[in-house]
């Protein structure tokens, strides 16, 4: 059997991608605001930020954000947290809710799993051992 669902998630990361790059390239318009709820694992947030919203976090997008940047995976943008402006970068992959209250619109994301990176491990090789003996 068939699953549609990544293609629906496909889909959806695309209408978030889009309206995202509008408000980037025109401003936000008519009472329009955005509200986004995203994992915090995934993301680029800084430290003190993550420490108060260590698996999931809602921004919202309305009169106070700076540099808007949409990339094809991810975007970001300049928020203040507690009065200190702060760049976040969130990649699509992670958003959970997207929603424009004013237009009551709204879209629920599966979001891919956290994975649990490996650390890279190295092995320390002695090159004498690697040298011809004579």
């Amino acid at each position: 059997m068939k699953d549609y669902n990544p293609y629906l998630q496909t889909a959806l990361k695309g209408v978030v991608r889009s309206v995202l790059s509008d408000v980037a390239n025109n401003g936000l318009t008519d009472e329009s605001y955005y509200v986004i709820s995203f994992q915090t694992p995934k993301s680029k947030i800084p430290d003190f930020v993550r420490a108060k919203y260590p698996t999931e976090m809602t921004i919202i997008l309305q009169n106070q954000f700076q540099d808007l940047q949409i990339t094809d995976n991810d975007f970001s943008v300049v928020l203040g947290f507690g009065g200190v402006p702060c760049e976040i970068h969130v990649p699509f992959d992670a958003i959970l809710n997207f929603a424009d209250p004013s237009q009551k619109f709204g879209l629920t994301l599966t979001p891919s799993p956290i994975s649990k990176e490996k650390e890279a491990t190295a092995e320390v090789i002695d090159l004498a051992s690697l040298r011809r003996k004579k």
